[in-house]
């Protein structure tokens, strides 16, 4: 099978790596010639995944159209931010009729502005793509350790289970176990949520690493309250209450909170210690999705009537001029009650 894999960051490398390791043939797009360049002579990305080498004969092109021929799956791993501009210049390119590919979307997040999930991006700017064909790829697994050959599981989610067994049965291999859904809803939903509580449990990081009143029991308690309001915004989309429960949901959560690969958790960790959230974005290399996705995230809860106590308290500290104090006595001095999901 030909595989076009749209973005060069470690997850999309990672994931190209996979197919290619299955005996698919497989070509990166990236809208940088200077990535094209590095890649194809040193093979490597050291700033984004350092110690890991790719086979010399990958193909590397800035030309989105030459890179989709006679493609028949495509596989797309660029920041949600990015996602509108390249679903427009895919839906520009006309594959043969009748022989579209599937779309697999590994990005993670919420588009700030129309709340969209990353499919429904894809679906308004693709005229071709149907939603029999686009597959969400989402769970526990950081670049980093798929790339090594950890021992990883995943779920490939379409409404449609043909095109999700079909993922299943390219991407699957020796290290990576892939589960099939047909709750696209839930697995998307899930995984753009967990990267924002993810920055909660990086605040509890940095509050312990300060010798604060905050550790093991809170951060257990930021997850599972987080799972709570996942679930909430979940089902007021009509997405399965199970997929929250699952490798989509509490699995991804647990890795984005508590790994130190979590780019989410080291925002958080940072504003624990007191840093300024430009700051710490300034210094980075690769992005941090849960910083716009909290705010799409907190809009589209405020326009559902979802509760989302975690969520607000996050957007209140990066974008509303909080205090952990402040939020702090938001969260832990609320009306009591008792425990619910709904």
């Amino acid at each position: 099978m030909k595989v076009t894999v749209l973005g060069t960051g470690g997850w999309g490398l990672s994931l190209g790596q996979v197919v290619y390791e299955n005996k698919n043939e497989v070509t990166f797009w990236t809208n940088s010639q200077a990535e094209v360049d590095l890649l194809s002579t040193e093979h490597q990305y050291k700033d984004k995944l350092p110690g890991v080498v790719f086979p010399a004969d990958f193909k590397y092109t800035t030309d989105m159209n030459g890179a989709l021929q006679g493609a028949e799956m495509v596989l797309i791993v660029v920041p949600s931010q990015f996602m509108a501009g390249v679903a427009k210049t895919l839906g520009q390119w006309t594959p043969e009729k009748g022989k579209e590919p599937v779309v697999v979307c590994a990005t993670k997040g919420i588009l700030e502005g129309t709340n969209q999930l990353m499919s429904e991006v894809l679906l308004e700017h693709v005229p071709w793509l149907t939603d029999d064909k686009m597959v969400a790829f989402s769970g526990p697994s950081h670049a980093e350790e798929v790339s090594r050959h950890i021992l990883t599981a995943i779920v490939a989610a379409c409404k449609n289970e043909d095109s999700a067994k079909l993922v299943q049965k390219v991407m699957s291999c020796s290290y990576l176990r892939v589960y099939t859904s047909t709750d696209i809803i839930g697995v998307e939903l899930c995984g753009s949520v967990k990267n924002v509580i993810a920055i909660a449990s990086g605040i509890v990081y940095g509050l312990e690493a300060l010798g604060m009143n905050a550790g093991d029991n809170t951060r257990a308690a930021i997850l599972t309250r987080g799972q709570a309001e996942m679930c909430r915004l979940g089902k007021a989309l009509g997405a399965s209450q199970e997929t929250f429960a699952g490798l989509a949901g509490m699995g991804d959560l647990i890795v984005t909170c508590l790994s130190q690969h979590s780019r989410n958790r080291y925002v958080g960790e940072h504003i624990g210690r007191g840093e300024k959230i430009d700051d710490i974005l300034a210094g980075m290399k690769m992005i941090a999705e849960g910083v716009p996705t909290c705010r799409s995230t907190k809009a589209l809860a405020d326009k559902l009537g979802v509760e989302m106590p975690i969520v607000s308290a996050v957007h209140a500290l990066l974008f509303e001029g909080k205090t952990l104090s402040d939020v702090k006595s938001g969260l832990w001095d609320r009306d009591l009650k008792a425990e619910v999901w709904d």
